[in-house]
């Protein structure tokens, strides 16, 4: 083969691998572009639906809105409506203030005015509030005066009656001392051991347990028990007498003869303390209440 047939297959080979270069990149081209318009197509598709899909959406909300906008336009005018009713009350309220200033102002004028008449009122009230101060104080001094009349005319019946009840004992003894007399005239004598060992007779034992009250007392030597016969009490028993509140021991007791009674009795009495009952203190001088019994 000469030197141009050589040639001409390798320009011939050459052409053929520029063809081959060629027809692929021309495919490939081919292919690529399709691929592309595929994926535009789908992307197409695919905005398509969401732009009717925003557009369904849109429509919603402009609907929304609509009916939004419909409820504003409603409520203003309720709100303008109200407004306009706001206003008429505001009127009528400021009338009615300066109706009220006016009266206020009249008011005023009539305070003062009773005020002044109130001054007067309290000077009057004071004045009568002091004589009524002093009329209950005089109410008041003439009811405790009253009061320690009718304890100082207690006082004086229950000392009537004491001072009757010793009478009445006394009596009964000069009774028994002018029977004892008579006796003695009577026996020329000879009884008068007899007649003294009654008098000087020793009262029985008084039992366990015994207990009392004063009922009465004169502050003087003799009181008025709660105790007589059923107790065991007879004329010359002794008897202790103590406040058993402040555990106080004031002296004896000694019953006396006639007014020796069932459930009561009359004693004299005899202070723990050896002085006359003259010199005693008050709170060592029998009292309604004190307790009387044997104390062991």
């Amino acid at each position: 083969m000469s030197w141009l047939g050589k040639i001409l297959t390798f320009l011939v080979l050459i052409a053929s691998l520029v063809w081959v270069y060629f027809t692929v990149t021309t495919y490939v081209t081919r292919t690529n572009w399709k691929a592309r318009a595929d994926s535009y197509e789908k992307a197409l598709k695919d905005s398509e639906a969401a732009r009717l899909s925003e557009q369904k959406t849109l429509e919603g909300e402009v609907a929304k809105m609509a009916r939004l906008l419909k409820a504003e336009q409603d409520r203003a005018t309720e709100l303008n409506a109200n407004y306009d009713k706001l206003a008429a009350d505001s009127k009528k309220g400021n009338d009615d203030y300066n109706k009220l200033l006016a009266n206020a102002t009249d008011a005023d004028v009539r305070e003062k005015l009773l005020i002044a008449g109130r001054v007067v009122d309290i000077d009057e009230v004071k004045r009568t509030r002091d004589r009524n101060s002093k009329l209950e104080d005089d109410a008041v001094k003439l009811v405790l005066a009253k009061e320690n009349a009718v304890r100082e005319q207690l006082r004086a019946e229950n000392e009537a009656k004491l001072q009757k009840a010793l009478a009445e004992d006394n009596a009964g003894r000069v009774l028994i001392l002018q029977a004892q007399v008579t006796e003695l005239r009577q026996s020329g004598g000879g009884g008068g051991a007899t007649v003294i060992r009654s008098i000087e007779k020793a009262p029985a034992p008084l039992p366990d347990g015994i207990r009392g009250i004063v009922t009465r007392a004169s502050n003087g030597d003799f009181v008025e028990i709660s105790i007589g016969i059923d107790a065991g009490l007879e004329p010359g028993s002794k008897l202790d007498i103590y406040r058993q509140s402040e555990g106080k021991y004031l002296g004896t007791l000694v019953i006396q003869g006639t007014s020796l009674r069932p459930k009561e009795a009359i004693a004299a009495f005899r202070p723990a303390r050896g002085v006359p009952i003259s010199q005693l203190r008050p709170d060592e001088l029998p009292r309604k209440g004190d307790n009387v019994g044997i104390v062991r």
